[in-house]
């Protein structure tokens, strides 16, 4: 039976438990007399050693086999937790990862001989008989001295151990040693369903084989984890009970069926207006219930893509402990609101900007520790990254108790590079933003591994913007910095004002919509020689969509309509010349051209057939 189908799951679960590890590593660094670390470590390390063997990945099973060994020497306290013997154990965690990616591709190879020789050297010391290597499953036609023939028919119930990981490549394991004896069939559950998470362990197959039972008990308990093996007489040995309740999806099939039903929103959008101009009743109420199941069907998918923003959190740990190892620091990482949950699209585009600015945190931010003592902070610095839920945006907050941004600094390389007016005194959030976001804009004294480049912070506002998301920072001089990432829940599909000026109809992100306001002329004042508008005791800049798009300056009409925009903490009044309505847009793909003004933000197709451009909120405020 073939077993590569069941490489993504083995990869899937590999990684979750080699990011245990990390978790595991690092706690135990911080609190080395801990007991727990070492006895989950050695738990996943002994299931990863048992998933390889079983899927005949003989280097991973061999390295995860010696890393065993040396964990068992730590659980028995023969070999101390000493930071040579943890940062061993880093390297090999580090090690393994490597090698189970590579297997899965087919590049299985034997460990690194300078790093086996280092585990078994470390675990020398221990009194304990070293456990059998394990090596991987004979793919033969010959197992137990028994050739494979066919023979009499008999029902099998196989059970597996209620521990047993990767049940199903387990099962499947079992099957092909079955099918070296003889001609297996009518395996129930089918073997398409044997990987499903409500698989229990218990299955059964009709084999026609001349081996002896014993013969056959032993070639099957040959294979792992078997609880049980019987016989029937009779019967055709039925399906476990239960119906099944979760399967696994391939991400690209998910992609696959949103752009489907984004396809179908437009067709929605479409037919609204057509039976907006119609009489026939009937047509209006199929109408409405074709949109009341799109709708259905868009949030249940929707919701089939989100995922807890902690799994990309949970690989930070690891990276602030190496940042920190490099450059001689001591940096605590923590992490907030790892629950909150992302589309997966936006999820996978988020983790490199989080990752560059960490990076700058811990070089730039996080100050060395006779530094810290001396401003009177604990040596260890430390980075928090927290997630928030922001009506329909998720917001990520990365900050630093470090030596915050010098503005000054930053001001005056900025007027040497003619970035900035000569006159300007002071940099604001915002301009200190721009200013750093500047491609090759650095104030490192050198370029290191970590940064220096000047390219961190355009990187990050890049991708975000591309994201349709917005970034601010926020900086104290010797108390810290953060910055702070909004991004939508989804890409594909978005909820949008309609909005018209100059005779073209634009789309604005509701996320980012406060509220929508008449343009009164009697309520415009001036702040900073730019005009504004006083709303409810507040004065919000005003930004006229009608000249952006002309490029040139025409008066707004009386009373027009305007949206207030709020990003944060910061506001902008957009006029307009007229409101359509709202509407679900579904975000194309866009390749803006040379030239493109910064406020467009991407485009869509709007129910009457016409494209339209998505305005970027973040660069209008």
């Amino acid at each position: 039976m073939d077993l590569s189908k069941y490489a993504a799951l083995f990869l899937a679960e590999s990684r979750e438990h080699l990011t245990a590890c990390n978790q595991l590593l690092l706690e135990w660094e911080r609190e080395p007399a801990a007991t727990r670390p070492v006895g989950g470590l050695f738990r996943a390390i002994h299931t990863i050693k048992g998933m390889g063997a079983t899927m005949g990945y003989a280097g991973v099973a061999d390295l995860a086999h010696r890393l065993e060994n040396l964990l068992d020497a730590l659980r028995q306290r023969t070999v101390a937790p000493d930071p040579a013997v943890l940062q061993l154990l880093f390297r090999s965690v580090d090690a393994l990862a490597a090698s189970v990616e590579g297997a899965v591709v087919g590049a299985d190879s034997p460990p690194d001989e300078t790093l086996t020789a280092d585990l078994d050297v470390a675990a020398a010391g221990a009194a304990f008989e070293t456990p059998r290597r394990l090596s991987a499953v004979p793919d033969t036609g010959e197992i137990a001295g028994v050739t494979a023939w066919e023979g009499p028919v008999r029902p099998i119930q196989v059970a597996l151990h209620r521990d047993a990981v990767m049940r199903g490549a387990r099962a499947a394991l079992v099957v092909r040693r079955a099918e070296s004896l003889g001609v297996v069939s009518a395996l129930q559950p089918p073997a398409s369903q044997l990987d499903n998470h409500d698989f229990n362990g218990r299955f059964s197959f009709r084999l026609a084989s001349g081996a002896s039972e014993e013969q056959v008990l032993v070639a099957l308990r040959g294979a792992g984890h078997v609880d049980s093996i019987r016989f029937e007489e009779n019967g055709t040995g039925g399906a476990p009970a239960g119906q099944a309740r979760q399967i696994r999806v391939d991400l690209g099939r998910l992609d696959a069926l949103m752009k489907q039903v984004g396809e179908l929103v437009v067709a929605k959008n479409r037919l609204g207006v057509l039976v907006a101009g119609s009489a026939d009743r009937e047509l209006a109420e199929v109408s409405d219930r074709i949109a009341r199941l799109v709708s259905g069907m868009q949030a249940e998918v929707l919701a089939a893509r989100m995922t807890p923003v902690g799994q990309v959190l949970e690989r930070f740990p690891r990276v602030v402990r190496d940042l920190a190892r490099d450059l001689d620091k001591r940096i605590r990482f923590d992490a907030e609101g790892d629950e909150i949950e992302l589309d997966r699209s936006v999820l996978d585009e988020i983790g490199q900007p989080l990752l560059h600015l960490i990076r700058n945190a811990a070089d730039h931010g996080i100050e060395p520790p006779d530094q810290r003592v001396a401003a009177g902070k604990p040596e260890e610095g430390r980075i928090l990254l927290s997630a928030s839920r922001e009506r329909n945006y998720v917001a990520l907050r990365l900050s630093d108790d470090g030596r915050g941004i010098d503005r000054d600094v930053i001001l005056a390389k900025a007027r040497r590079e003619g970035l900035v007016d000569g006159g300007a005194e002071t940099l604001s959030d915002d301009l200190l933003l721009r200013v750093l976001a500047r491609p090759g804009f650095s104030t490192a004294e050198a370029v290191s591994d970590v940064s220096g480049r000047g390219v961190g912070v355009d990187v990050v506002v890049t991708r975000v913007r591309a994201l349709g998301g917005t970034i601010e920072v926020r900086s104290e001089l010797g108390r810290g910095t953060t910055f702070t990432i909004r991004v939508p829940l989804t890409l594909a599909i978005v909820r949008a004002l309609l909005a018209s000026a100059a005779g073209e109809c634009y789309a604005v992100p509701l996320a980012y919509v406060a509220e929508t306001v008449e343009f009164d002329p009697r309520s415009v004042t001036a702040v900073q020689d730019r005009e504004a508008l006083l709303v409810r005791d507040k004065v919000i800049p005003t930004v006229h969509l009608r000249e952006l798009v002309r490029n040139q300056p025409r008066p707004a009409p009386p009373r027009a309509p305007t949206v207030i925009l709020e990003i944060g903490d910061r506001r902008a009044a957009l006029v307009v010349d007229a409101l359509m309505g709202q509407q679900d847009i579904v975000v194309e793909p866009f390749d803006a051209p040379r030239g493109m003004p910064p406020f467009v933000g991407g485009a869509t197709i709007l129910a009457d057939g016409s494209p339209a451009l998505i305005l970027d909120a973040a660069a209008l405020v």
